[in-house]
C-alpha cells in the first residue's frame, strides 16, 4: 500500500523532494508527434515556479514521464503580505467565470476588487498561502491543464497521468545531488541525446545554456547545486554519462569531495544512476545520519 503523502512531506517545514509521474498513454506524452507537449509541460513549470515559494533543482521530460526535483518554501509563502499571496494565487488561477461576467479579461492582472473580495472572505488567505507552497497543490496545478490539453488534442476523455506522482524526501546535500545527477542523465541514459548541451526539455540544457553565456529556453531560476558551482557541476554530469550512456562504460576517476567525506562509493554512486530510480523503495534519500534524525 502507497505511504500517505502526509507522511513523506511536512509541508509546514522547507524541504526538498524528488517527484516522478507517469502517462497512462505511454508513448503518447511527448513521444513520436508529440514532442511539442514537452514545451507545454516546461512551460507550465517555469510559470508555477515563478509565482508559487518553490524552488526548482533539476527537471527533466521524457517520452513517457517526467522528474523534478523541488524545494517547497513555506517560511518565504509566510513572509508575503496578504495582498501578494492573493495577487499571485489568482495571476495563475482567476476566477474565469467571475471575469467574464464583470467583463475583464480572462489572462488580466488582478484587479483591486478581486483582491479585496478575497481579503474580505474569513480563512481564505491562509488557505491561500498554504497552497503557494504545497508541493501537492504544484504537482496537481502542473499536470491537470496538460491532462485536459492532450485529451482534447487527441480527442477523448479519461486518465491521462497514471494515478498519482510518487515523492521521494531528500535529505541532505549528498541527496541532492545523487537525485539531481540521475535526473540530468535520464536523457542521456535513454538516449534521446548524445551531448548534454543538446538536452531541450531538462534543467542540464537549461545550466550548459548558461555557462556557454547563451540564453536558456526557459527563464526559470534554477537553485544551485551544494558545493558546486555551475560549471563544476557540469563537469560531475559529463564525466557521469559516460557511465550510463548507452556503450560507454568508464567511471569518473574521481568522486566530488562531499561524497568522498560521505564515504559514498564510486561503484555504488554510479549503480544508483544506472539502475533507475523506478526500482529504489522507500520514501526518502539521503545518508544514514540524516535518516536517522527522520
Amino acid at each position: 500500500m502507497p505511504t500517505p503523502r502526509h507522511v513523506i512531506v511536512d509541508a509546514s517545514k522547507a524541504g526538498i523532494y524528488h517527484t516522478i509521474s507517469r502517462c497512462v498513454r505511454r508513448a503518447h506524452l511527448c513521444g513520436d508527434g508529440y514532442d511539442h507537449r514537452r514545451d507545454w509541460l516546461q512551460k507550465r513549470i517555469e510559470l508555477l515556479a515563478s509565482l508559487m515559494a518553490i524552488e526548482l533543482y533539476a527537471w527533466d521530460v521524457l517520452s513517457n514521464h517526467l522528474h523534478i526535483l523541488l524545494g517547497i518554501r513555506p517560511d518565504i509563502a509566510a513572509s508575503w503580505s496578504d495582498e501578494e499571496v492573493i495577487r499571485r494565487y489568482l495571476t495563475l488561477w482567476p476566477c474565469k467565470w467571475r471575469r467574464r461576467i464583470l467583463g475583464i479579461p480572462v489572462n488580466a492582472p488582478p484587479t483591486p476588487e478581486e483582491i479585496e473580495a478575497v481579503l474580505q472572505t474569513p480563512g481564505r488567505v491562509g488557505l491561500l498561502r498554504e497552497r503557494m507552497s504545497s508541493l501537492s497543490w504544484f504537482m496537481a496545478k502542473l499536470k491537470e491543464p496538460i491532462a485536459r490539453r492532450a485529451n482534447r488534442e487527441d480527442d477523448c476523455t479519461g486518465h491521462f497521468w497514471e494515478g498519482r506522482f510518487r515523492s521521494i524526501a531528500v535529505l541532505d546535500e549528498a541527496a541532492i545531488l545523487a537525485v539531481s545527477t540521475y535526473i540530468d542523465l535520464n536523457s542521456i541514459r535513454a538516449g534521446v541525446i548524445d551531448r548534454l548541451e543538446d538536452s531541450r526539455h531538462g534543467s542540464i540544457g537549461h545550466r550548459a545554456a548558461k555557462a556557454a553565456g547563451r540564453r536558456p529556453r526557459t527563464r526559470v531560476a534554477l537553485q544551485g547545486i551544494p558545493g558546486f558551482t555551475n560549471k563544476q557541476y557540469l563537469e560531475h554530469v559529463d564525466a557521469w554519462a559516460r557511465t550510463v550512456a548507452p556503450g560507454k562504460h568508464s567511471t569518473p576517476r574521481s568522486l566530488p569531495p562531499v561524497l568522498e567525506r560521505l564515504g559514498i562509493s564510486r561503484r555504488s554512486f554510479g549503480t544508483l544512476l544506472k539502475r533507475g530510480w523506478d526500482r529504489i523503495s522507500g520514501t526518502a534519500i539521503g545518508c544514514a545520519d540524516s535518516i536517522d534524525l527522520e
